[in-house]
């Protein structure tokens, strides 16, 4: 029997953030959880989370001014995707996703996915430290771009060499994820912006209290980052709340302050809904506003 974790629920009320958001704003990086009664999680996962749904997630997006989402499947579900089929089936237009697929999933099995709205393959170093190339090159022949998660420099440099290597678009997940104390000279950072110099990379505006030093908003020490990675390429970034914040054990931030984050990282408006709109549209595939 596995000894899990319980992460903490999310910050149920979020405030209605100052920021006015542009038409077709996106969150391009949160979970849903349950209701594990009719989705279970993987009896493996280490960490337990409280049921946060596809109708709290849209009620959340209702509240903060976000007319489009992707889902990004969690290493607590493992390989099941029912749960995502079901959420991009009732909400086709406003949800894309990205899933964890089995090394052994089917062809048939990809093309289920491809048309309930799956657009992405999503490889966690936590989950396994070695990139499946085959799986990539399997998935890019049904459209999808891979989406790396990993932590600090040793496994920045562990994954460098094979990001570089992958035929079209792949994403980096909350800026890299490297430790904020050691600052954007740091050879994990560096890393992040080289693959961002590809022209083919898109990295996530996302998961500032992940990397901070600090405990709790505004992770002042995270607005170096944010700033580099939009001075480097603004044309690939993309924006997401990660919702409900799962494995973060220090002060809940609110998801509307999250967004307002935004008026220190990126104040001009123009830039804001590059990020929020046109970026993600591209990349996802969403209708142009």
């Amino acid at each position: 029997m596995v000894e899990k974790l319980k992460s903490p629920p999310p910050d149920r009320n979020p405030k209605t953030p100052q920021i006015k958001l542009p038409a077709g704003a996106t969150d391009t990086h949160f979970h849903i959880y349950g209701p594990q009664a009719r989705f279970p999680f993987n009896p493996a996962s280490p960490l337990d989370v409280e049921d946060s749904t596809l109708d709290d997630m849209l009620q959340l997006h209702n509240t903060l001014r976000i007319e489009r989402g992707v889902i990004v499947q969690s290493v607590v579900q493992g390989n099941c995707y029912e749960y995502m089929v079901h959420a991009l089936s009732r909400e086709p237009d406003r949800l894309r996703g990205i899933a964890l697929p089995a090394p052994d999933i089917t062809d048939r099995e990809l093309e289920i996915l491809t048309t309930a709205g799956v657009v992405g393959a999503r490889f966690a170093y936590r989950a396994s430290p070695d990139i499946n190339m085959d799986l990539i090159h399997r998935t890019h022949e049904f459209g999808w771009h891979p989406q790396f998660w990993f932590r600090g420099p040793d496994e920045a440099a562990a994954w460098r060499d094979q990001m570089l290597s992958v035929p079209g678009n792949f994403v980096i997940d909350h800026m890299g994820w490297q430790p904020a104390e050691m600052g954007i000279d740091s050879p994990g950072f560096k890393v992040v912006l080289e693959c961002l110099d590809t022209g083919r990379c898109w990295v996530k505006l996302s998961g500032p209290n992940r990397f901070s030093a600090e405990p709790g908003l505004p992770y002042s020490d995270a607005v170096p980052f944010a700033q580099a990675l939009i001075e480097r390429n603004p044309d690939r970034l993309l924006w997401g709340s990660d919702w409900p914040h799962p494995d973060h054990f220090e002060a809940m931030p609110n998801d509307g302050d999250l967004i307002d984050l935004m008026l220190t990282w990126a104040p001009d408006e123009a830039l804001r809904k590059k990020i929020f709109t046109d970026n993600p549209a591209e990349l996802f595939g969403f209708p142009a506003v």
